[in-house]
């Protein structure tokens, strides 16, 4: 901008085509996405703030999904349990 800020601009343009659909030139539209790449930004900070207190939590946290599948696995969790993240990512918390 002309006092210095930075802003970002999502920019689509087409073709602009006189009766007879010989290119005249180009007709583009500008629309100021600015705010919302602050706002996504935040967000992913936020998320990743959560996900280190949940990897670092002094208590084992463990997600699972309707399938009783394992979809999160901590650090202190592993230590207890001796799997590792990886070992138990995808696999059922509770074997039948």
């Amino acid at each position: 901008t002309k006092d210095g800020r930075r802003r970002e601009i999502l920019l689509n343009a087409t073709t602009r085509r006189g009766a007879d659909g010989v290119i005249t030139g180009v007709i583009g539209v500008g629309q100021d996405i600015t705010e919302l790449r602050n706002i996504t930004a935040e967000q992913q900070r936020v998320a990743d703030d959560l996900s280190r207190l949940i990897d670092t939590a002094n208590a084992p946290i463990f997600g699972v999904s309707i399938n009783g599948r394992v979809t999160e696995w901590n650090k202190k969790a592993a230590d207890l349990s001796g799997f590792t993240k990886a070992e138990t990512m995808g696999q059922p918390l509770v074997e039948c």
